[in-house]
């Protein structure tokens, strides 16, 4: 009787399966639960204290350059950095050199500048898309204005209170590059290595191996990389995001994978010795 009983598991209706992890995978993207992230490597470590013993009032320049098809992994990076940048009470400058990037630069700033009270052109401009980031990099070394006279409303870049005192690198206190591209690579070596700047990077999980050099050498203070960089960030800040939700689907249905093979393993040892 038990035998035929414990038999009739393995004659589920497989949908039921798939219905139960569907129901694992898209529960936490609707409400993150964030389960316990005890590992936090140690470049995700670097990027956020660098950020974090920057003293109010610094400049921080982020360069934004990743469109929807790297969305899922760099825009919790981005969300996750920003929300640190004005938890800090720095004033925040954003540029990107990727025209699909517009659109996702806007949801971030409709949306976290009001959790913190952050006033556009008080405590963050958006400078509008510009092409061939290397002559825009170059320029702004000797005259930011040259580039970016006009803020992405048409107001005069110089008279925003935000910029105050910001005519260059030198007055930038870090850069930070997310990105699906190679323009990380761009921002180390057209001006983290030329004019001394430091450079933390947001790169998906894929390109993150590549950079490994920069990090052992300095060049970067600190790499974020894919989404599980995301939500390690997130963990730091204490803002469970897009990032900890992702995550968090993996792991249950990780979790959920290993009961059932557990299970059924059981029983058919159990099946077999009855």
């Amino acid at each position: 009787m038990l035998k035929e009983k414990l038999e009739k598991f393995f004659k589920i209706d497989r949908r039921w399966i798939f219905l139960v992890l569907a129901i694992v995978l898209f529960a936490p993207i609707i409400k993150p639960i964030g389960l316990p992230n005890k590992t936090i490597s140690r470049d995700v470590r670097h990027a956020f204290d660098y950020l974090d013993k920057l003293p109010a009032g610094s400049f921080v320049l982020f360069s934004l350059d990743y469109d929807p098809a790297t969305r899922p992994e760099l825009h919790p990076q981005a969300v996750a950095m920003v929300r640190h940048a004005f938890k800090k009470n720095l004033r925040v400058g954003v540029v990107t050199y990727i025209a699909g990037s517009t659109g996702l630069i806007e949801q971030i700033f409709e949306t976290v500048p009001g959790e913190y009270n952050k006033v556009k052109g008080t405590d963050y401009v958006i400078f509008p898309y510009m092409a061939n980031a290397v002559a825009v990099m170059t320029q702004m070394a000797s005259d930011f204005y040259g580039i970016y006279d006009k803020d992405m409303d048409g107001n005069d870049a110089k008279t925003l209170p935000v910029m105050q005192g910001i005519k260059n690198y030198k007055n930038m206190a870090m850069i930070v590059s997310i990105t699906g591209t190679s323009m990380l690579d761009y921002w180390v070596a057209y001006v983290g290595d030329k004019f001394t700047v430091p450079v933390v990077g947001g790169v998906t999980a894929i390109s993150q191996p590549g950079y490994g050099p920069y990090l052992q050498t300095g060049q970067l203070k600190g790499l974020v990389g894919g989404m599980k960089g995301a939500a390690e960030y997130e963990s730091l800040i204490k803002e469970p995001g897009k990032g900890t939700s992702g995550i968090d689907s993996l792991n249950l249905a990780h979790i959920l994978v290993l009961a059932l093979i557990l299970t059924s393993n059981i029983i058919l040892l159990i099946i077999k010795y009855l």
